[in-house]
């Protein structure tokens, strides 16, 4: 019987590190010995689904109603991304959102206010159908504010915030403001409070509400600032009060809460 290479390597040596060498053989040996591991060819005409073009489908409840969409066009939401990535368990069919008897089911939210996300969301570009091609109406894109918001969309909020800046300057300043605030957009509290200083109609009591008490405040000083000429009746004209500019006490009565928006780059 003939002693392995290994074996055979061990007395020759006169190094004095006898182990370290007869571990370096071995391991050697080994390496030498085990199988490369191979993988098989591919196979060109194997069926194999589309990288682009072919996703998986969510089904969402929204009180009685379902809605089954791609699911990855919801991946480009923080919320649901971090909920597709946990695991699914040993059946994968019984997980929220595989089919219409295991949904995933959406709280607190209105039908409405999904059906316009979607809206946004699935838009066509091109040869859009009648119903595809109408345009949302105002309460529609503030409720794909409210969603995007809600849920991290960051793109679909960006654009919910770009189409709805142009409906609201010509909206009541007060909701301007109120939005401005509810959902962060930093952006629009400047010109929605310059618009409220320019606005023609005084403040009412019932705009408290929605202001806060400390905001009505503020814009009556504001307001008071401006000066108006007056007729030969002696009444003051009131159609300058939407040219007069109202930055700088704007920015000194409303200088903490515009800070944030300084410090995004939003001006008047």
């Amino acid at each position: 019987m003939y002693p392995s290479p290994v074996m055979m390597t061990l007395p020759e040596c006169e190094d004095s590190r006898g182990e370290e060498v007869y571990e370096r053989h071995t391991e050697a040996a080994i390496c030498m010995s085990a199988p490369i591991a191979t993988s098989p060819p591919e196979d060109p005409n194997a069926i194999k689904r589309d990288t682009m073009f072919y996703s998986d489908h969510i089904v969402f409840q929204i009180g009685n109603r379902l809605f089954k969409v791609p699911r990855r066009k919801f991946e480009d939401s923080e919320i649901f991304n971090d909920m597709f990535a946990l695991p699914a368990g040993n059946d994968a069919l019984a997980v929220d959102g595989s089919s219409d008897e295991k949904p995933l089911v959406l709280e607190t939210i209105e039908v409405a206010e999904f059906r316009a996300l979607l809206r946004v969301m699935f838009r066509p570009h091109h040869a859009p159908t009648y119903e595809e091609s109408k345009e949302l109406t105002l309460e529609e894109w503030i409720s794909v504010l409210k969603l995007t918001t809600m849920w991290r969309f960051e793109k679909l909020r960006r654009v919910a915030i770009d189409s709805l800046t142009p409906l609201l300057q010509l909206e009541d300043p007060v909701r301007w403001i109120s939005l401005a605030r509810k959902y962060d957009v930093h952006e629009w509290l400047f010109p929605s409070l310059h618009a409220l200083a320019r606005r023609t109609k005084a403040q009412q009591l019932g705009e408290v509400a929605d202001l806060g008490i400390a905001t009505v405040v503020k814009m009556a000083e504001v307001r008071e600032s401006y000066v108006g000429n007056y007729n030969n009746n002696f009444q003051r004209n009131t159609f300058s009060r939407s040219q007069h500019n109202f930055e700088a006490e704007i920015r000194r009565l409303f200088k903490e809460e515009l800070k944030v928006t300084d410090q995004y780059g939003y001006g008047c």
